[in-house]
């Protein structure tokens, strides 16, 4: 499953992109967006407090909670590092 998709009754389904995590997003959950970007040459990771219309755009990071975005940063600042010691 995605990060979100519909389920057969229609409703939109969100899942963290968290490593091994995949908790649904409730109603009531205070959620994080997080979404990769270019700033010229470097690579930029964005985060913010949930937005429906953030979290609809493509490349839109769903993230449950501190523990998964720092994961999930963490995953990032390595991907770049390792990129920079092939150059």
């Amino acid at each position: 499953m995605r990060a979100a998709e519909k389920s057969a009754s229609g409703q939109l389904v969100i899942r963290c992109a968290g490593p091994h995590c995949g908790q649904l997003k409730g109603e009531s959950d205070h959620w994080w967006l997080m979404w990769p970007s270019k700033e010229g040459a470097a690579a930029v990771l964005s985060l913010c407090a949930w937005d429906d219309e953030i979290a609809r755009r493509e490349g839109a990071i769903h993230v449950c909670g501190e523990q998964c975005a720092q994961k999930l940063q963490s995953m990032f600042m390595a991907n770049i590092l390792e990129q920079q010691s092939r150059r």
